[in-house]
């Protein structure tokens, strides 16, 4: 008789624990879901560039608000040295992300990254064929950088402050697909390389606005 006492009590203490976990996970999945970014399902954000025919390639973006959050993951991106060329010309990243250069060399050839931009100054060296040298980007902007090696050698470095762009070469039409963003307020803006020329922002809200016929003006400066 003891025993079955015991064992009732056994099961009905296991149930007692059992219920306050269920509740303890509930309210842990609930304070993750509040205090977590607001993810769109799938936000495409697309429209025109209205821009003189002088200009030419454009970088249109997006800059997050001060009350979004987003990911602290960063991304490695990847330029080729070879036959005294940077490959691609242009790189284009989210501020953090690392850069790193590759002699692709098949001969001895040394090559040397380095820039005297304001933004970043840097010099990454000498490196040999086969060599891998890198540099994280926390500020973001635009820059250029050479090789001292091989004068005629020149790259641009792009820092964003989202992963969020479209680059074109011939501006018209632009179409970002933003699977991941955070809902709020975002700003439409573009880098455009054209000294004498500047995008006119746009402010739009994620997960509010319509954000599939916009167009953004480049005006001059």
């Amino acid at each position: 008789m003891k025993i079955l006492l015991l064992k009732l009590i056994e099961m009905q203490w296991n149930s007692f624990i059992c219920k306050i976990n269920r509740i303890d996970y509930i309210f842990l999945f609930g304070f993750i879901l509040f205090f977590s970014p607001r993810l769109s399902a799938g936000q495409l954000i697309q429209g025109t560039i209205s821009a003189p025919s002088r200009v030419t390639k454009t970088i249109v973006y997006l800059k997050p608000g001060l009350e979004i959050r987003q990911s602290n993951k960063t991304d490695q991106h990847f330029v080729s040295q070879k036959n005294a060329f940077f490959m691609p010309p242009v790189t284009i990243i989210n501020q953090g992300d690392q850069v790193i250069w590759i002699n692709d060399e098949n001969k001895e050839i040394d090559h040397n990254i380095y820039s005297l931009s304001p933004l970043n100054r840097f010099d990454l060296g000498l490196g040999e064929a086969g060599s891998r040298l890198g540099q994280h980007f926390h500020k973001t902007g635009m820059l250029n950088y050479y090789c001292s090696v091989h004068k005629t050698m020149e790259g641009q470095l792009v820092i964003l402050p989202s992963k969020y762009f479209f680059y074109s070469e011939h501006p018209s039409n632009f179409s970002i697909q933003a699977n991941d963003i955070p809902n709020g307020q975002w700003e439409l803006n573009a880098i455009v390389f054209h000294k004498r020329y500047k995008a006119v922002p746009i402010k739009i809200n994620i997960g509010q606005d319509q954000t599939e016929s916009l167009n953004l003006e480049i005006i001059r400066r």
